[in-house]
């Protein structure tokens, strides 16, 4: 099957990014790392909330209830705390009291999120580290693997896989 000329654009997209002189990391957080903290957090506790609402409606995310996961996304100064209270995920400042906490760079993180890189693959290759708690750590993996992307609005996959190609076309 031939790929449609503006499909194919856009495969050319990430590569000729990538091949900028200019750019040697992912070019994100972008204008997101300038609003307030609090800012960044209500907005990262609505797009998950929007995009778990399924798995918070039957309970796939019912382990987070009274815990705290804490997610820290180092090369770009994200420290999370996320917690389950009533129907929704609440976001607030990372602390150093959470039950598990994952660890790793943005373009990691993105493959894990976009399945191009396996979560075991990334914590044994030490790109992913997950302290505290291995039993809440394995439900969190286990959720991770258990998304169904093709469940996600096409705008969020086409921008995750675009952002996927990207990150993979960067030099080491």
């Amino acid at each position: 099957m031939a790929v449609s000329t503006p499909h194919r654009f856009a495969l050319l997209i990430p590569k000729t990014l990538a091949a900028l002189p200019a750019i040697q990391r992912l070019p994100w957080p972008g204008p997101f790392k300038y609003l307030p903290r609090l800012v960044q957090l209500k907005a990262a506790e609505k797009a998950c909330n929007r995009l778990l609402q399924e798995q918070l409606e039957y309970g796939d995310l019912d382990f987070l209830e009274g815990v705290t996961l804490r997610l820290q996304i180092k090369d770009m100064g994200f420290d999370w705390a996320i917690t389950k209270i009533a129907n929704q995920l609440s976001f607030s400042k990372g602390c150093d009291g959470a039950e598990t906490t994952f660890a790793g760079n943005s373009k990691d993180l993105l493959l894990m999120a976009s399945r191009r890189e396996d979560p075991d693959t990334l914590f044994f290759q030490r790109r992913l580290s997950i302290e505290g708690d291995t039993e809440l750590g394995l439900e969190v993996k286990n959720l991770i693997d258990s998304v169904d992307m093709d469940e996600m609005p096409t705008f969020i996959n086409h921008a995750l896989y675009l952002s996927a190609d990207f990150v993979e076309a960067l030099p080491a």
